[in-house]
């Protein structure tokens, strides 16, 4: 038999080898740059009790970037994004001081200087990773700091961002100082949605030297300057979480965080309050996963709450968007479960059920169902759907809902 296998081998035509990119590649991707595209369409419907008209919003993000290949460690990166609206007047984007009578949809129409860095890497001196300019900034689960990748304008930072491994396998130190944030409106509307002038610093120190754990501990030390002195402050934390095998298709993820957090900078609000974070799921392959979490955004007593003035805030406490403000000063609890069904055809589905109550006072606040489900269509197409009902529990509250159809274009 192993006669036979050696030739079959020698008698097996040698592969053919790679073609020749055809030119369009070679003129987006080659020695010397690479050009990036990134074209997002999506519906987004929307409906609370507490406005009188429903919104529809049809909407176009187009991100376009070009990135010179390091030379000696160095690079650069420049990206240009634009969103528009089909029918503008059909939804509020919160900006427009004309359609209050709509329930909101946080995407305005805009066009912007996304990103401009320049970067330097060497794996030779300890790791060294560091860039300055406009620049994406995401650490961890996004909770503190994030790109609010989920609307279709961008939240980025005029920033340096540094990072070491100290010679230190699974190591990653790393240093960064905030002078402006670009938040997803720009300078549109009212102080409460225009950018921020920083004077802030992050420190964040990650180890994953171990298979089956990673663990974080931080520091943000937040300054806004001048439109929201109310959300500067000081966090110190950690973070911890991984996944391991059980037995055979049986798998196990879990994570948990903890943060304390007082009034910084020119906060005029002296306040202290807790944050903390846990959620565990086990999976079964050929089934899906299920899972329960927890979250709180703790109060100082009524007076003041955990804020997280920089996160994706969408990633949490439900997809209808009714806590952006982290609970208000009464703060919020959220406990929550959910199930990831194995589906067929290359869909990744979500359920998800939350209940929310307050932290001060322990008020139930309300209930939501949420859903999400994806597919890719081919290597640089994919489609997702996704939707939120809100069920109020109290008279301050509304009920609503909010769906999602949406196509995207990545290269």
């Amino acid at each position: 038999a192993g006669a036979a296998d050696e030739t079959k081998a020698a008698e097996k035509p040698a592969e053919t080898p790679p073609e020749t990119p055809p030119s369009w590649m070679r003129a987006l991707d080659n020695d010397y740059y690479k050009i990036s595209l990134d074209a997002r369409t999506r519906m987004e419907l929307a409906k609370f009790d507490a406005f009188h008209e429903s919104s529809q919003a049809w909407t176009t993000r187009l991100r376009l970037g070009i990135g010179s290949k390091p030379f000696y460690g160095v690079a650069g990166y420049a990206e240009l994004e634009s969103s528009w609206a089909y029918a503008n007047g059909a939804y509020w984007d919160v900006v427009s001081p004309n359609r209050h009578d709509k329930a909101p949809i946080a995407d305005p129409p805009k066009t912007d200087l996304n990103q401009l860095y320049v970067s330097y890497e060497n794996a030779e001196l300890l790791g060294l990773d560091a860039r300055v300019g406009r620049q994406r900034i995401v650490l961890d689960d996004h909770r503190f700091i994030g790109n609010v990748g989920w609307r279709q304008n961008e939240q980025v930072y005029d920033a340096f961002l540094g990072s070491t491994s100290l010679g230190l396998e699974g190591l990653t130190a790393s240093y960064g100082y905030i002078a402006d944030v670009h938040r997803i409106f720009g300078d549109q509307g009212s102080t409460a949605t225009r950018d921020f002038d920083s004077d802030s610093h992050i420190i964040h120190v990650s180890y994953a030297g171990l298979p089956w754990l990673e663990v974080t501990a931080f520091a943000y030390l937040l300054d806004f300057t001048s439109d929201a002195p109310a959300l500067s402050s000081n966090s110190w934390g950690a973070r911890a979480s991984g996944a391991t095998s059980i037995s055979g298709d049986w798998k196990a993820t879990y994570a948990a965080s903890y943060a304390y957090q007082q009034d910084g900078g020119r906060n005029p609000v002296n306040y202290e309050a807790d944050y903390v974070a846990a959620d565990g799921s086990v999976g079964f392959a050929p089934v899906g996963a299920l899972g329960v979490g927890y979250e709180l955004l703790g109060s100082d007593g009524g007076k003041a709450v955990f804020t997280t003035p920089l996160a994706t805030l969408h990633k949490f406490n439900g997809f209808a968007d009714v806590f952006l403000n982290n609970g208000g000063p009464n703060g919020l609890q959220d406990l929550y479960t959910y199930l990831a069904p194995s589906l067929p055809w290359q869909i990744t589905g979500k359920f998800i059920y939350h209940h929310f109550w307050s932290d001060h006072g322990g008020t139930n606040l309300a209930s939501e169902y949420d859903f999400v489900a994806s597919r890719p269509i081919t290597s640089w197409l994919s489609v997702l759907t996704k939707g939120a009902f809100f069920d109020s529990k109290t008279p301050t509250l509304a009920d609503g809902w909010r769906y999602w159809l949406e196509f995207t274009i990545h290269y």
